[in-house]
C-alpha cells in the first residue's frame, strides 16, 4: 500500500537533510516551490513539513521561511560528568564540556527550600514533606539551551554549608560536601525517555514530536542517600555513555585507527 502522498514529499526531504544536500541551517525551498517539485497541493505540502517538524528537523520561522534546525549532538559521559569536581577547581560539566573545546556555561540559578515530594522523599530515604534544598540551573554548550538540571539536598547535609547560596560553585557541589563530611562514594542512575513539558520544550527548542531524556541520579555516602539530581535533555540531540572500569586501551586503539 503506497504511502500518503505528505509522508512521500517528507521522505523526500527527509533524505535531502540527512545527506547533507540540505544541511544545517540551510533554508527549504518555499511552498510554491515544493508543491511544483512534487506534483502536489499546499496542503499536502504543509503536512510534510509540519511532520518534519514534529520529528525535530525543521523550523519555520516568522516571514522568512522553514530552515533545517541545527542540531550540535554532544555526547555525555554520565559516569563522569556528574561524578564530582574534575580537579583543577573545575565543576565536572564544565570541564567535560571545555575538554572538547566547546563553551559551557549554567545559568538561571535559583535556590529554594521546598517539601519533599513522594518521589524525591523515596529516592533521598527522608520523611515525605521534609524540607530540602533545591538547587536549579540551566545548562548552555555553544551558548545553545542544552539541559535543566534540579539537585535536591537533605536539610542536614545542605545547612551550613555553601548550598544554601543561589550561586555557582565553581568547584563543584560534591567538593563542598565533601568538604562538610559527606563524601560521595557512589551512585545510582535512572533513565527515561518522555515528552516534554511547554516549559523544557520551549528552553531546549525541541520540535513538537520529539521526546526528552530525564536522568534520575541518587548519589550516596557510606552511610545514606545525599542528593539527588535530575537531568532534563532533548532527546534529538543528546547520546549518554557510560565507561565502566579500564577502557584506556580501546580509547588508544580508537584514536589509533582515526589517525591512520
Amino acid at each position: 500500500m503506497p504511502q500518503p502522498l505528505y509522508r512521500q514529499v517528507a521522505e523526500a526531504l527527509r533524505q535531502k537533510i540527512t545527506s547533507g544536500d540540505l544541511p544545517p541551517g540551510a533554508q527549504l525551498p518555499s511552498e510554491p516551490e515544493l508543491e511544483k517539485r512534487y506534483g502536489v497541493s499546499r496542503n499536502t505540502v504543509r503536512l510534510a513539513l509540519t511532520a518534519l517538524a514534529n520529528e525535530g528537523l525543521v523550523e519555520s520561522r516568522q516571514g522568512r521561511g522553514t530552515f533545517v534546525r541545527d542540531r550540535i549532538t554532544f555526547t555525555v559521559l554520565a559516569s563522569a560528568e556528574e561524578g564530582g569536581s574534575a580537579g583543577h577547581g573545575k565543576d565536572a560539566f564544565v570541564a567535560a564540556v571545555t575538554v572538547h573545546g566547546r563553551k559551557a556555561e549554567q545559568v538561571d540559578f535559583r535556590m529554594e527550600v521546598r517539601t519533599a515530594s513522594p518521589e524525591v522523599a523515596a529516592r533521598l530515604q527522608v520523611d515525605e514533606g521534609s524540607p530540602v534544598v533545591v538547587r536549579r540551573m540551566r545548562r548552555l554548550i555553544d551558548g545553545r539551551p542544552w539541559s535543566i538540571q534540579e539537585s535536591f539536598y537533605p536539610m542536614d547535609v545542605a545547612e551550613g554549608t555553601r548550598l544554601m547560596s543561589p550561586t555557582d560553585i565553581p568547584y563543584g557541589t560534591i567538593t563542598e560536601m565533601a568538604r562538610h563530611g559527606h563524601t560521595q562514594v557512589g551512585y545510582r542512575d535512572e533513565v527515561l525517555s518522555r515528552m516534554p513539558t511547554h516549559t523544557e520544550a520551549a528552553f531546549l527548542g525541541v520540535g513538537t514530536g520529539v521526546p526528552v531524556l530525564e536522568m534520575f541520579r541518587t548519589a550516596y555516602s557510606t552511610e545514606r542517600a545525599i542528593r539527588l539530581t535530575i537531568n532534563v535533555y532533548a532527546g534529538d540531540s543528546t547520546q549518554l555513555a557510560y565507561e565502566i572500569g579500564d577502557v584506556v586501551a580501546g580509547q588508544e586503539a580508537a584514536q589509533s585507527t582515526e589517525a591512520s
